[in-house]
């Protein structure tokens, strides 16, 4: 089975390298490699031409305007070859060489739909520092009742669901992300397996809690969200979401990569 990797990128100068270092070192996996600029006013095109060759024509990238993140995604998931399909931002790495052939191999023994797994928050200043850690756990659908959602960054699909179900809605800024995640999951003839181990290393400061003007945008857009797919009690589920997010912040201080 083919990975598509997406990693949509602005101006990314100084951590694009990192991101691209952590695609090429997977081992023993079939991979595609979709880069979407937006025009970026820096360097990222450049260091974007500089690792071409070396994925050996698995590699492919455009940079032109868009309208947003979900803008590029969605034209990442239209460029894709792949039988599946996962993003990488072009501040994140994997949280080591094997993950995508981890991946690869669960999706084939347990004929999944989806696969996810647990996501890392990184120091900014000490990249072997947690500052925060996201557990998932095995899927249920009552879990969507009480605000739980796996981390969008570990979240690996089929891509034949993004042709059905569509991709991202970008009138969110945002939560659009959550809004296609529930969409999804709450589709009980999907099969979703939890891997449980770290699949992605992401540096802390994202746009959804980088100041406290985001984190009111995110909030309304999240109950936007809940209430177009239908779920009742919306502010309950978002008070439980913002809630259970405090125990991430419970656990180990460091971490080593492979």
């Amino acid at each position: 089975m083919k990975i598509s990797i997406i990693t949509a990128t602005y101006n990314s100068t100084y951590t694009l390298q990192e991101t691209i270092e952590s695609v090429l070192s997977q081992h023993d996996c079939e991979i595609e490699y979709i880069v979407v600029d937006g025009q970026s006013k820096d360097d990222t095109v450049e260091i974007i031409k500089q690792n071409e060759p070396r994925f050996n024509d698995h590699m492919r990238w455009i940079s032109e305007p868009d309208q947003g993140i979900y803008d590029a995604l969605n034209k990442g998931i239209r460029l894709a070859t792949g039988d599946i399909i996962g993003f990488l931002h072009s501040d994140d790495a994997f949280a080591s060489s094997s993950v995508i052939k981890t991946i690869q191999d669960t999706f084939e023994k347990t004929n999944a739909d989806i696969v996810y797994g647990d996501l890392v928050y990184l120091d900014n200043k000490n990249q072997e520092k947690i500052l925060r850690y996201w557990r998932s756990q095995p899927f249920s659908l009552s879990l969507l009742f009480r605000g739980w959602m796996p981390a969008h960054p570990t979240v690996f699909i089929k891509k034949e669901i993004y042709e059905k179900q569509g991709g991202y809605d970008d009138s969110f800024l945002i939560s659009a992300d959550y809004d296609f995640m529930l969409r999804v999951f709450k589709n009980t003839s999907l099969h979703c397996v939890y891997l449980p181990q770290v699949i992605t290393k992401m540096r802390m400061g994202g746009t959804s809690n980088r100041n406290i003007r985001n984190i009111l945008i995110k909030s309304k857009e999240d109950y936007r969200a809940l209430r177009k797919n239908g779920f009742s009690y919306a502010w309950w589920i978002l008070a439980m979401k913002n809630i259970s997010k405090l125990t991430q912040f419970l656990r180990p201080k460091s971490v080593s990569s492979e």
